[in-house]
């Protein structure tokens, strides 16, 4: 089995449980905060490992507070990453949690936004599969090195998920993606915002056209949308007892990928990946323990 590349970026999450945002100018509690490692690639990552399918997280570590932190992380959670740069901190972001588990991200990105062209000579696409990018990656100043690799490399299998901010990215960096055929990975309110459509199978069958891929769009509690060779399916999830929706796309995204390489279909992938998604939901963070994991059904 070759390997799969996760390339992206590893950050420190802060998590603040709140009973809801504040309004501006207000000042409020919070119920408690916890201090951990995320990143959509660490996420999807860590689900590689779960899985047991070899992969390399592609991730520059910086230098700084939060690099220092992440470093020890990784470490403790067996990741590594071939990328050690001194040119500047990592980036953190400060997940705020309400009461019904709905997340609000404030980000700070760092050097896991400017990926340099370097970095790569430390990969030998050849012995890679697939490969999964992120939006915020693509987004930023290093988004041009991700993308020149990839068209260097176009026998790999392109997972992209360009997550809340599509909109922002470039129209012809996201072009030059769209022309790799890759797989597409949005939640519903990504898809209907780019396309401008009012209904999500409407949102699947205009990416589908655009991609000439699988089209994958998450509807939180109502499973997942899977559009392919011309056709959608609605793929239910199980019921789920949410503590906060943090991780839950990109959980969703690294389980597809890792049950691919482990020879399931693309239904099969989406439907397990749904159930993965709900044991991530259930628990407070990104990531699941080994022993949650292993207690799905998967």
């Amino acid at each position: 089995m070759k390997k799969n590349l996760i390339i992206g970026g590893v950050m420190l999450d802060i998590v603040m449980q709140l009973e809801r945002l504040p309004r501006t100018g207000e000042d409020i509690y919070a119920k408690s905060q916890d201090m951990t490692v995320g990143g959509c690639a660490y996420n999807v990552a860590d689900i590689q490992k779960h899985f047991q399918v070899p992969y390399t997280l592609l991730a520059p570590i910086g230098t700084g507070i939060y690099a220092d932190m992440i470093r020890k992380k990784l470490e403790q959670a067996g990741h590594e990453s071939p990328i050690h740069s001194e040119a500047g901190d990592n980036g953190y972001c400060l997940c705020m949690v309400e009461a019904d588990g709905e997340r609000t991200f404030l980000t700070l990105p760092g050097i896991e936004c400017r990926f340099e062209k370097e970095w790569f000579a430390q990969v030998d696409g050849a012995e890679y599969d697939s490969v999964y990018i992120c939006g915020y990656e693509i987004e930023g100043e290093g988004g041009e090195a991700i993308i020149e690799f990839l068209e260097e490399n176009r026998h790999l299998h392109v997972y992209y998920a360009p997550g809340p901010r599509i909109c922002q990215i470039k129209k012809e960096r996201h072009e030059r993606i769209l022309m790799l055929h890759p797989v597409l990975h949005l939640n519903e309110g990504e898809a209907l915002q780019f396309t401008g459509k009012e209904h999500y199978e409407k949102a699947a069958e205009q990416l589908f056209e655009e991609c000439g891929n699988a089209v994958m769009i998450t509807l939180g509690e109502r499973g997942s949308y899977l559009y392919q060779s011309g056709m959608g399916e609605l793929i239910p999830s199980q019921k789920a007892q949410v503590v906060d929706t943090i991780g839950a796309g990109d959980s969703h995204i690294g389980a597809v990928i890792a049950l691919r390489s482990k020879g399931k279909d693309c239904r099969e992938a989406v439907a397990l990946a749904n159930q993965v998604s709900a044991v991530v939901v259930g628990v407070q963070g990104p990531t699941l323990t080994e022993d949650k994991f292993r207690k799905g059904d998967w």
